[in-house]
């Protein structure tokens, strides 16, 4: 089955409480706190363009790029009807590689966290800094490992007129993996469309992402809680970080 084909029909539902446009105010006084004006971004991990889109309103020369075909086509058709110049692709951001260089590249909404392995971790940063100007800022975030670790393992049920989602989530301590089963029966038309996909995220350590930030020779500027200037710590739900190509 294609990767995420079912999650891509009910994304933006899951995530119609979630202010993007915050998300990239919050960027733009990052970019802003360190004097970086970029004029190229990319968006990794783009899912249905939630976080390009306000990318390209704002003036930004912008693509999106993303794992599932499914959500590029959403993302696609959205950036359209929205009379938007985007361009989406779909491509492994472990082993990506534009035509040329940009000035920013992002990875929000813990899209970082779907890799399974620090080794994962390293060949993409390597891939982001070979597709960087020189001088170029890399800006992300990921779930912690605290947040992930104190999800509850209920089982939850939404019951709406168009779709019915089941999920039951887990948490694994020795690979510090965080599982979610998700049953889904979507509306389409007279009929119901039925999926049960298995998701997966994983926790990083500050020091692992540290380090493979530098191995992958990109140098770390900066972390922060999330939404804030405030260093990271033990509470904190989600980490901002911040590096460049020097």
């Amino acid at each position: 089955m294609e990767c995420y084909a079912g999650l891509a029909r009910i994304y933006d539902y899951l995530v119609a409480g979630v202010n993007f446009e915050a998300w990239i105010d919050y960027l733009e006084e990052i970019l802003r706190h360190f004097n970086h004006h970029p004029r190229t971004i990319l968006d990794l991990a783009c899912g249905t363009g939630n976080t390009t889109l306000p990318l390209a309103r704002r003036g930004y020369q912008v693509t999106g790029l993303d794992l599932s075909p499914a959500m590029i086509a959403i993302a696609r058709d959205k950036a359209t009807k929205q009379g938007l110049a985007v361009d989406f692709f779909t491509a492994d951001m472990r082993s990506f590689q534009l035509e040329e260089p940009v000035d920013l590249i992002t990875c929000f909404h813990d899209g970082l966290n779907y890799l399974p392995d620090y080794n994962d971790l390293e060949r993409t940063f390597r891939q982001v800094r070979s597709n960087l100007t020189p001088g170029g800022m890399f800006v992300f975030d990921l779930n912690t490992i605290q947040w992930l670790a104190g999800t509850t393992s209920e089982v939850t049920v939404v019951d709406e007129p168009d779709l019915t989602l089941i999920w039951q989530s887990c948490y694994e301590p020795l690979d510090c993996k965080w599982e979610i089963q998700l049953t889904a029966f979507v509306r389409e038309g007279q009929y119901y469309y039925k999926f049960t996909e298995k998701h997966r995220e994983y926790g990083y350590t500050p020091e692992q992402v540290y380090l493979a930030l530098q191995t992958a020779g990109l140098e770390h500027l900066a972390s922060y809680d999330a939404f804030s200037f405030s260093p990271i710590h033990s509470g904190s739900r989600r980490h901002f970080y911040v590096a460049q190509r020097s």
